[in-house]
């Protein structure tokens, strides 16, 4: 019997309507009707309900009615518990017997005539599977009792909008009004002993000028750039009286400005140096992290309140081995040139970000890559990759992070959304983007807790995505 029936509705060939339920079905003979048909999802679960009418219904006393909806998607199709409808005689003969027309088959049995309700409730609750995304319900009839099962309906009773589709929050980034930036490097320039002059092919000088000739020229080539300021600081290692270090340190710092300025024709304003004539807290970071023999006692010394003078005279005179040990593996690096370029670079129109986001990723803001990324469909791969451009730039923002994670969402990954959400802070958009990852990786109970936190927080997205949880 079953067989006939699902040969029947799967031959039917019927189209599917984008229609969520009917508010009313009526039936060939105005016999059945079928009101309020309502199919959802909560959690793992499809939940079906509808309501049979039954005010016009008639039933000779030796026969039966039987109602068995239907689920049928694209790929896959069950059918409900049935719902059996006795004239006085069948009912009486289903009562001495246990006899049913669908043997074998969960149903719901009742008497039809006087006593009949005129409205039937019926529930169905199925494991979800994902077929049943935009199946379609229909009802099978016998309505004879004789076991030949023929569909009066030729259109479903219900499409199942079950598919969740989450409810993504997005936070626009702040505006720059002016987009400063900074490019920074450091330089271990080599000098002659006591000596202030930069000799350029004198030992690591050829390459470490041209690390920071390098760092200049990326700023100076790109025409949305404008340099502010060059800051550089020169350090100067212990060796030798404070005094003197002093001297050399504030030396070198000046022959690196000149050296600058002369290879590039820049003004003197454009400068800010500064320099630090014995790198104690170079030295210091050095033997913390060393495996010297007398580490304790150098730190001690180190960190003591003496003066420069005295603290180097102690090293040399406690720690004579340790301190020949400084002067070749450690003094060297502490003496350094650290420079930075700032700038500020100009904004940019949604048109012009659009092709500077290919080139220049660098020079826009997070502001002007979310303007790019509206003018693409929200879930598409060029929206995705705008979010990425903008969270390699921009690693640590909360904003940044959070965006990202949103863009993966949209294409249902939550599992590579979650190192982004980590970094995305404590926003209820934040909140309501975890519980979303949350919710499709099945975790719900956690999920709950973060929408219900971004909720409480007037987050109406987080609200939505509560739906069927």
């Amino acid at each position: 019997m079953t067989r006939n029936i699902l040969s029947y509705l799967f031959g039917s060939g019927l189209a599917l309507l984008p229609l969520m339920s009917f508010a009313q079905v009526p039936s060939a003979g105005n016999a059945v009707g079928v009101d309020d048909v309502q199919i959802s999802r909560v959690r793992d679960s499809v939940r079906i309900t509808l309501l049979f009418r039954l005010d016009s219904l008639q039933i000779r006393s030796n026969r039966s009615l039987v109602l068995q909806p239907f689920f049928k998607g694209e790929s896959g199709g069950q059918w409900l518990p049935s719902v059996e409808l006795m004239g006085r005689k069948r009912y009486l003969y289903y009562l001495r017997n246990d006899s049913l027309v669908y043997a074998g088959t969960p149903c719901r049995v009742m008497k039809a005539g006087k006593g009949m309700p005129s409205r039937l409730p019926y529930q169905a609750v199925l494991p979800y599977q994902p077929w049943m995304e935009g199946a379609s319900l229909y009802l099978g009839k016998d309505e004879c009792g004789c076991g030949q099962v023929i569909n009066t309906m030729q259109q479903p009773l219900a499409v199942a909008d079950i598919a969740w589709h989450p409810a993504l929050a997005y936070i626009a980034p702040q505006v720059e009004t002016v987009k400063s930036r900074q490019l920074s490097g450091r330089a271990y320039l080599d000098f002659p002993v006591n000596k202030t002059e930069i000799y350029p092919d004198y030992r690591r000088n050829p390459a470490e000028l041209a690390k920071i000739r390098a760092t200049i020229d990326s700023v100076r080539a790109d025409k949305d750039v404008n340099i502010v300021q060059i800051y550089v600081k020169g350090y100067a290692s212990p060796e030798g009286t404070y005094r003197s270090n002093a001297r050399l340190a504030e030396g070198r710092t000046e022959a690196l400005k000149e050296y600058i300025m002369s290879r590039y024709g820049l003004a003197g304003s454009l400068f800010a140096v500064d320099s630090e004539p014995e790198n104690w807290e170079g030295l210091r970071a050095y033997v913390a992290g060393s495996n010297l023999a007398d580490k304790e006692g150098i730190l001690e010394i180190i960190d003591s309140k003496d003066e420069p003078d005295a603290k180097e005279h102690r090293l040399r005179s406690a720690y004579p081995q340790a301190y020949r040990t400084l002067l070749a593996d450690c003094y060297p690096g502490l003496r350094r040139s650290d420079y930075r370029i700032d700038y500020v670079i100009r904004g940019f129109n949604v048109d012009e970000a659009k092709q500077v986001i290919r080139t220049r990723p660098q020079n826009l803001s997070l502001q002007e890559m979310f303007a790019v990324a509206q003018t693409y469909r929200p879930g598409s791969p060029e929206f995705i990759e705008v979010f990425q451009i903008a969270v390699q730039y921009y690693p640590t923002d909360p904003v940044a992070n959070l965006n990202a994670a949103n863009a993966l969402l949209e294409q249902g990954l939550a599992q590579q959304a979650m190192p982004y959400l980590m970094k995305a802070g404590d926003s209820p958009q934040a909140a309501n983007a975890r519980g979303v990852a949350l919710r499709m990786l099945e975790r719900y109970d956690e999920a709950v807790r973060w929408l219900h936190q971004a909720s409480e927080a007037g987050l109406e997205e987080a609200q939505a995505n509560l739906s069927g949880i």
